[in-house]
């Protein structure tokens, strides 16, 4: 039973086939954020190229509520090495606001997973939240953790 308990652990990334690449962490003074890419196992998911799926989990460190309900793909921006803007789109996200201490996780599909890296994302929230995040993550580079 135990060595099971430690291989299961050990798996923790892994869901089904598809399987989380951590790529950057960090803090500001309203939030905290890992951003990973989704790498897959699956018959119709191995042509994918890495970084075509994004995960942006982001907590809570200093408000007692940041609402999430208005968050857009207008508030998120990803740029190329050059600096060219990379298309994306917004996939699901988790709750419609983010509690103190809590967490939020937020689906980003990447256009052109093939864009010059490494890439710079930027989320910042509308005005018209009462806590807005303004998040930028610099030196991304999905490819270069396959």
């Amino acid at each position: 039973m135990r060595t099971f308990i430690i291989l299961l652990l050990s798996c923790a990334s892994t869901l089904g086939g598809e399987t989380l690449v951590h790529l950057k962490s960090g803090e500001t003074n309203m939030v905290s954020y890992a951003l990973d890419c989704v790498v897959s196992d699956s018959r119709s998911g191995t042509n994918a190229s890495p970084g075509a799926d994004l995960v942006l989990t982001v907590r809570n460190n200093g408000a007692k509520w940041i609402g999430t309900q208005d968050v857009s793909v207008e508030d998120f921006s990803l740029r190329d090495a050059k600096g060219h803007d990379v298309k994306i789109w917004r996939g699901s996200a988790t709750s419609s606001g983010i509690g103190y201490g809590n967490i939020c996780i937020i689906h980003l599909l990447v256009a052109e997973p093939k864009a010059l890296q490494p890439w710079t994302l930027q989320f910042k929230s509308k005005p018209k939240n009462m806590v807005s995040i303004d998040l930028t993550i610099t030196d991304i580079e999905p490819r270069k953790k396959q």
